[in-house]
């Protein structure tokens, strides 16, 4: 059934949105830094009245719970929930990470992607993934969870065995720490660099996933997830 949906992330300082009536999507990103709070409605409003519809008439909206931004994981959050009771619809979650691995597949095609997000104080958010053969979804082998550069890097040596094949290392960490950055593996390729930051536009396949499935969540049911108890604001 032709399903219409909503979904935006401010989960780092990438913002953008995006809006799936039946197959056609619409999406708009700008790197807001600082001003997540300023651009995702005005932007969400936009979209809307590109596509000719309103809040109401769309089925769910798609909010990306983290892990990221603290500040930008709330504000989405909060974005989510108004819109979600003032319109009476429901909402559906999705991980950043995952959502780096759904980039990850659109950009390379390639089913195995280990998905990383700066955390600041030298640790990343990290998760490791590898998409189903008939392409319905994607397992995660490990926990979401949050790790130094150096651990990592030490994990992907012990673990070469498992790293076979093509892999896309998707998102900002691989870049921003020297261990990361020119890792190698014998009988792996590794492509990076391009997928950085989750998008709303790859949350849209996600989303739809578990909207069919019934996966909602009500306003007062969406939780962020921080992967860690000491918070900074990023």
């Amino acid at each position: 059934m032709p399903i219409k949906i909503l979904a935006f992330d401010t989960t780092t300082e990438l913002c953008s949105v995006a809006l799936m009536i039946d197959h056609h999507i619409y999406d708009h990103k700008i790197v807001a830094s600082r001003r997540h709070s300023e651009e995702i409605l005005p932007m969400i409003s936009k979209l809307l009245a590109e596509a000719g519809v309103t809040l109401r008439s769309l089925d769910c909206i798609i909010f990306n719970r983290g892990p990221g931004s603290f500040v930008g994981i709330r504000i989405g959050i909060c974005v989510a929930q108004g819109l979600a009771l003032g319109a009476d619809l429901p909402l559906v979650e999705v991980s950043s990470l995952v959502v780096l691995a759904q980039g990850a597949w659109r950009i390379f095609s390639i089913k195995q992607v280990i998905s990383t997000i700066d955390a600041r104080m030298g640790e990343l958010y990290c998760a490791r993934y590898y998409r189903m053969s008939d392409n319905s979804y994607w397992i995660c082998y490990n926990e979401e969870s949050i790790m130094t550069a150096e651990t990592i890097a030490t994990d992907l040596t012990c673990c070469s065995t498992m790293l076979k094949g093509s892999w896309v290392l998707a998102g900002t960490g691989w870049n921003n720490y020297v261990v990361l950055k020119n890792i190698k593996i014998n009988d792996t390729i590794f492509l990076r660099k391009i997928v950085m930051s989750p998008e709303a536009q790859d949350m849209l396949p996600l989303g739809a996933q578990r909207f069919r499935n019934k996966m909602f969540l009500t306003p007062k049911q969406a939780q962020p997830v921080y992967l860690r108890n000491k918070i900074v604001s990023t």
